[in-house]
């Protein structure tokens, strides 16, 4: 259910969020809502760094995961630290790397369920599901004449997963792809080993302050208003991800962003997105049913939910869940400060030896390639 401006001011205590260091995910899971929980009467404080004292009750990191020793001391103060890791867990080695430090957290707000389940393996502390509240709102009237494109909207990790659709798939409607071209020159490199490993090449063509032709696809540079606009005149909407580790475990943040806007949206039925509308009572379109995608009857369907459902994504709604972990989290009892950082010691072997085996991985590609 939904939560009013009264429920939110009777929390007691003081909830710290951060490090907020302007990344799009401690913007949206941290900023956003700890302004709104300040809005609301809710005593707030946002740090940006690990170095910052940070004087409350409870502590909401975003992502970004602290030293050892930094968790030792505020679990030995009597501080709920819970953790809010988005995507972080990219690869297994990371996962190792913090494997430990995650006995030390009094909650997890989890996007993803599959990342709850990695989570479990390790730690005990409660885990509590939290949307991304609808950041990218279209107005109530969304009634611009629709052109019969499809959006696709990703950023450069994300663009082989779009080729390998399009060499396989051949759909036939036009493809609007929008993603943060701005950051190329980091990603050349994944881009060429990743095309690689289903048998093509890193060709990039025809770069302008619009957009660039890689490997034969135009890709435009994203922008808010660009999406705004693409959102409201497309037909539908589609995401394609790798079946892999570090793609299954992401949030479900861009169906969300389509479907909660009643724009019609596809993905692969192994996508956390496809689960996590199942569960709530949609079936969402798979990547090879553009047929069904662009119906009517999908149309409605993805309306009809929309209506029912949309109040999941408010950001009222979100930001009680944020309130309900803090009461419900649990303190974590006395620990061995030896033993803890004895384990994060053997733990960054683990990872260090796995992160190693994986740049082997990589470089095999690129010497098949």
């Amino acid at each position: 259910m939904t939560i009013n401006q009264n429920d939110v001011i009777e929390f007691k205590g003081i909830i710290a969020i951060g490090p907020l260091v302007g990344l799009p995910s401690s913007d949206w899971v941290g900023v956003d809502i700890a302004n709104y929980l300040s809005y609301t009467g809710v005593q707030v404080e946002k740090f940006s760094s690990f170095d910052k004292r940070v004087e409350a009750d409870i502590i909401i990191l975003v992502k970004l995961m602290p030293s050892m020793q930094w968790l030792i001391d505020k679990v030995e103060r009597g501080i709920k630290i819970l953790y809010a890791p988005v995507d972080i867990f990219h690869s297994n080695y990371i996962y190792w790397r913090y494997r430990y430090r995650l006995k030390l957290f009094s909650g997890f707000l989890i996007h993803n369920d599959k990342v709850g389940e990695l989570i479990s393996k390790t730690s005990n502390s409660p885990l509590f599901f939290i949307e991304h509240y609808l950041k990218y709102a279209l107005d109530s009237d969304n009634s611009s004449e629709k052109n019969n494109e499809l959006l696709w909207v990703g950023h450069l990790e994300y663009i082989p997963s779009l080729l390998k659709f399009l060499k396989e798939d051949k759909p036939n409607v036009k493809i609007r792809a929008l993603s943060d071209l701005e950051k190329l020159p980091h990603y050349e490199n994944y881009l060429r080993v990743s095309l690689a490993a289903f048998g093509s090449k890193y060709i990039l063509e025809n770069k302008s302050e619009e957009g660039a032709y890689i490997s034969d696809v135009y890709i435009e540079q994203w922008s808010e208003k660009k999406q705004a606009e693409l959102m409201r005149t497309c037909i539908a909407a589609f995401d394609t991800k790798m079946n892999s580790f570090a793609h299954n475990l992401k949030p479900p943040t861009k169906a969300q962003k389509f479907i909660y806007n009643k724009i019609p949206f596809a993905c692969s039925d192994y996508s956390f997105s496809f689960k996590y509308f199942q569960d709530r009572g949609l079936r969402v379109a798979k990547l090879n049913e553009i047929d069904y995608l662009v119906s009517p009857e999908y149309r409605q369907k993805i309306s009809k939910f929309c209506d029912l459902q949309k109040w999941r994504v408010s950001i009222d709604s979100v930001a009680s869940t944020y309130l309900d972990a803090c009461e419900k989290s649990v303190k974590i009892k006395s620990i061995s400060k030896i033993f803890f950082r004895f384990m994060d010691f053997v733990n960054f072997n683990i990872y260090f030896m796995l992160r190693i085996i994986d740049k082997l991985k990589i470089i095999l590609n690129i010497n098949k390639g």
